[in-house]
């Protein structure tokens, strides 16, 4: 999914927002779960010609967003998000079958 949402080789911009807090990254809890970020993040980089430039590192905090930012899309369908909707439809189908 992470691949489908985002273009790894972009540095501080996804779609048309702009800036460090558009920053894309991964993050991890222990070393087993680095392993397979690092694996999956060598074997993607095959499919791309620029670097892949998400950043990867330890979560440190984490913070639910407030109320009113969650499930923001289904609140305000006409809201903007530079995915397609396809790919919300894919995550829904997938979130289904677990």
């Amino acid at each position: 999914m992470f691949f489908h949402a985002i273009d790894p080789t972009l540095l501080n911009r996804q779609g048309h927002d702009v800036g460090t807090r558009y920053r894309t990254g991964v993050y991890y809890t222990d070393e087993e779960e680095l392993a397979v970020i690092k694996r999956i993040f060598d074997e993607k980089q095959k499919l791309y010609e620029q670097p892949i430039v998400t950043e990867i590192a330890p979560l440190r905090n984490f913070f639910l967003a407030d109320e009113y930012h969650q499930d923001n899309l289904d609140k305000h369908p006409d809201g903007y998000c530079h995915l397609p909707l396809e790919l919300f439809e894919f995550a829904k189908r997938a979130k289904e079958k677990e």
